[in-house]
């Protein structure tokens, strides 16, 4: 069974790699506006703050800040793909990085530095979250299925691929 304490940790844990968090909304993918009002950029890495937001919203979802944390994360969703795209997203899911099952894809974790000219889609179904925020393991989709991270640490985005990510 899922332990709320778990999220905490999981937020903390984010925060000490010095990533930003933001609180989102039980079962969803949006933000907790009351307590970060301009949404992923009021994300922190405070662990202080963090601790606070889940004694105040013990259920939270939680999501991370991608440019504020050196991130770029390429997000599957399968039900999106096409035979070329599935057959790209096979290839992509097979670098050792970060992994997250989400809801109804996959998350490819990866470290970079700043970036300018990233495209919002790498392809059909495999969108580039970057400026934004993905929702983070253990967080619960609107479908109900857990985020599951692989256990792995991200790497860094490879060359061949910036080469794609940027325009």
């Amino acid at each position: 069974m899922f332990d709320v304490l778990d999220v905490v940790d999981s937020g903390l844990d984010y925060c000490r790699k010095g990533w930003f968090v933001l609180p989102i909304k039980n079962q969803s993918k949006e933000p907790i506006t009351s307590l970060v009002c301009n949404g992923h950029l009021s994300a922190t890495d405070s662990g202080d703050f963090v601790a606070s937001w889940w004694n105040k919203f013990p259920d939270m979802n939680i999501g991370i800040a991608c440019e504020k944390s050196n991130l770029i994360v390429l997000d599957i969703d399968y039900r999106n793909m096409n035979h070329d795209s599935w057959e790209f997203g096979k290839e992509l899911s097979c670098i050792e990085t970060m992994q997250v099952e989400t809801g109804d894809g996959l998350h490819l974790y990866f470290t970079t530095d700043a970036l300018s000219g990233v495209r919002g889609k790498l392809d059909v179904g495999i969108d580039i979250k970057y400026k934004g925020y993905v929702v983070a393991a253990p967080s619960v989709h609107p479908n109900g299925k857990r985020y599951e991270a692989n256990g792995l640490e991200p790497v860094a985005l490879p060359n061949w691929l910036k080469e794609r990510v940027c325009k």
